[in-house]
């Protein structure tokens, strides 16, 4: 009988201990972190005209601080994709001090993929960004997996305008490639003129842009007089 009594006192012992820690902990979650991410998003994160397209409340766990998560936002602006959270305060640190931020940034183009995932391992919906870099998992709370399906449209919405770009400057590259070439074999070509009645060598030097004395040079030309129905070499080919 003693042995369970001791074993009571033992565990409740210990359910008491449990209790205190998570409250110590719960006191040190950073307080109301969708205001204070909000604020510094506006202040201090966004550039001067950047437009925020969509927001996503996410929440993150690191191996140091496992139990406690980080509050933040997933902002999609019109030039980049943002991470901002509110780690849990320092337990050993003072409960009133000034709160850090975990910010990341993404470029929006066709290297970065924003994908749906799990966290807490597989119990909660999770918004995962991929780089060449690494990738980043972020939970999304219940409620908010609408938000997180809207900003997924959003984004591929703007690869979608990035592959049309991209697919546009490939046909121009192109085109400007096959022009260069069409030019070149162009100008490898001899250009002649069929002298008309009131041509003059500076006239038809003009229109050519060349020079009157490069075309006497071409043909053999003493002086300015030429001949109605005379062929001039104008550039030689080659």
């Amino acid at each position: 009988m003693a042995v369970w009594y001791s074993l009571a006192a033992f565990g409740f012992a210990l359910l008491v201990i449990f209790v205190q820690l998570m409250l110590h902990l719960v006191g040190k979650e950073p307080r109301d972190a969708r205001v204070i991410v909000e604020r510094e998003l506006t202040l201090n994160t966004l550039q001067p005209g950047e437009r925020v397209i969509r927001t996503v409340p996410v929440f993150r766990r690191t191996g140091v601080d496992y139990f406690r998560l980080t509050r933040g936002l997933l902002v999609l602006t019109d030039k980049r994709l943002i991470y901002l959270g509110v780690p849990p305060r320092d337990i050993t640190g003072a409960s009133d001090g000034p709160p850090t931020f975990d910010q990341r940034e993404f470029r929006i183009d066709t290297l970065t993929k924003l994908e749906p995932s799990f966290a807490l391992l597989g119990f909660a919906r999770a918004l995962r960004v991929e780089t060449p870099d690494g990738s980043v998992n972020l939970g999304v709370p219940s409620g908010s997996w609408q938000k997180a399906l809207l900003m997924r449209q959003a984004w591929d919405a703007k690869h979608r305008k990035l592959y049309a770009l991209g697919a546009w400057s490939t046909k121009v590259r192109a085109a400007r490639a096959e022009l260069q070439k069409e030019l070149q074999e162009y100008r490898r070509q001899p250009v002649y003129h069929l002298v008309r009645p009131g041509d003059a060598i500076s006239a038809i030097a003009s229109w050519y842009e060349t020079s009157p004395e490069k075309i006497q040079e071409l043909n053999g030309i003493v002086g300015n007089k030429i001949k109605v129905g005379q062929r001039l070499l104008i550039r030689p080919g080659g």
